[in-house]
C-alpha cells in the first residue's frame, strides 16, 4: 500500500497536482460528483486510471481521472486529442487496455456527415446519422500521449459500429464491437482477429448474436461489449448492454445481459442471457482490485445530464456472474450503488 501511495504521489507530480516542493495533493473529486458515461477502469502499477470523454458536447478527446481507492479522483487530463484534420463530431466510450508492454485507446469517434460513405441506413434514419466506428490510439504509458496507428476506424469503415474491446486467446488478439442497429436495423454483436500492429483485421468479422435474441422484450441496441474469463471454470462470460421493455413501465430499461461461453471459446457457443443489471444503467466493464475484488463499474442513470459512476462488487459463481447484495437482476433493497 506504501509503494502504490508513492507512485500515486509520483503521478500526481506528473499531473501538476503536486508541487515539486513535496506540497499536499491537490483536491480530488468524489465520483458522485462528477458526470460521466461508460466509465472504464484500468487498475495498473498500483493506480486506478479513469478513462472518460465528453460525448454530450463537441469535444475532440479523451481524458483520464486516478485513484487509489476508487473514491477519491484527481480532476481529469487530457491524453488524446483528435487530429485537427479529422471531422469529428463526438467521442464515445473510451477504453485502455495494457498489450506487450502498450497500452491501447479502444474509442468510438462520431464524424460529420459526409466524411465518408457509409452502407445504407434503416429507412427513416439516412439524414439522421453520421459516420461512426471504432479507432485504436496506442501509447507508452495508461497516461498517454495516445497516438493513431491508423487515421480511421479498424473495423469496416462503411459499417456504423461502435464500442470496440480488446480479448486476447491463445495469445490472438481480436477485437469484439457492435455494428449499429440504425444500419442493421437489428444491432450485432461481432469479432474480428486484429492484425499485431491493431491496425486492421485479419479476417472477415464474424457475427456472435443479434440484440433482439437476447431474451423476451428485449430491443434492438448492442452497446458495450466486455469480456471476462472465469479462473473457476474457464467459462468465457460477456456483459454487454441493451434495452429491455418492463411490466408496468412506459420507457424500457437501459439493462446489462451476461451470456456465457461454458467452453471458453469467443466462438462460443454461447448461452441464452441472463439479466445483470436492470436498474437503469449500463454500459459496464469488469476488473479486478488491488486487493482482489471484482467490480463492475457502469453509468447510472442513463438520462442526461445526470449520469455518474457506479460501482458493485461481483460474485463470480462459477456458473454464473451475480452482483454481491442486489441480487443477479439489480434489483434488491440496498440501493443502486454496491460500495455504499
Amino acid at each position: 500500500m506504501l509503494f502504490a501511495l508513492v507512485l500515486f504521489s509520483s503521478v500526481l507530480l506528473q499531473m501538476g497536482c503536486v508541487s515539486s516542493e513535496g506540497a499536499s495533493p491537490g483536491a480530488t473529486v468524489a465520483r458522485s460528483e462528477f458526470r460521466i458515461r461508460d466509465p472504464f477502469v484500468l487498475a495498473d502499477g498500483g493506480v486506478y486510471y479513469l478513462y472518460e470523454s465528453k460525448p454530450w458536447d463537441a469535444g475532440r478527446g479523451v481524458f483520464v481521472r486516478m485513484s487509489t481507492d476508487l473514491e477519491h479522483w484527481t480532476d481529469k487530463r487530457q491524453v488524446m486529442r483528435v487530429a485537427d484534420d479529422v471531422p469529428v463530431r463526438k467521442v464515445w466510450a473510451p477504453e485502455v487496455h495494457r498489450y506487450n508492454g502498450s497500452y491501447y485507446l479502444f474509442v468510438t469517434l462520431t464524424l460529420e456527415q459526409g466524411a465518408y460513405a457509409i452502407a445504407p441506413l434503416v429507412p427513416g434514419r439516412e439524414k439522421m446519422v453520421s459516420p461512426r466506428g471504432t479507432w485504436v490510439y496506442r501509447a507508452a504509458s495508461p497516461m498517454g500521449p495516445f497516438e493513431p496507428v491508423k487515421n480511421g476506424p479498424v473495423p469496416p469503415q462503411d459499417w456504423m459500429t461502435l464500442d470496440g474491446t480488446l480479448y486476447v486467446e491463445d495469445g490472438q488478439p481480436y477485437m469484439v464491437f457492435c455494428h449499429e442497429w440504425c444500419q442493421m436495423k437489428d444491432g450485432r454483436m461481432c469479432y474480428a482477429p486484429l492484425a499485431p500492429d491493431f491496425a486492421s483485421f485479419t479476417a472477415a468479422p464474424t457475427t456472435l448474436f443479434k440484440a433482439s435474441e437476447a431474451m423476451k422484450d428485449a430491443g434492438v441496441i448492442t452497446d458495450g461489449p466486455f469480456l471476462y474469463r472465469s479462473p473457476k471454470c474457464g467459462a468465457l462470460y460477456m456483459i454487454w448492454s441493451n434495452t429491455l421493455k418492463r411490466e408496468g413501465k412506459k420507457d424500457p430499461d437501459y439493462c446489462i445481459f451476461v451470456r456465457k461461453s461454458s467452453g471458453g471459446r469467443l466462438a462460443g457457443p454461447w448461452s441464452k442471457d441472463e439479466l445483470l443489471f436492470s436498474k437503469d444503467g449500463g454500459h459496464g466493464m469488469i476488473f479486478k482490485t488491488f486487493d482482489g475484488r471484482l467490480m463492475l463499474t457502469l453509468h447510472q442513470p442513463n438520462n442526461t445530464p445526470n449520469e455518474r459512476m457506479a460501482l458493485f462488487e461481483v460474485e463470480d459463481a462459477g456458473d454464473t456472474l451475480r452482483i454481491k447484495g442486489i441480487g443477479l437482476r439489480g434489483e434488491g433493497s440496498e440501493g443502486t450503488d454496491g460500495t455504499h
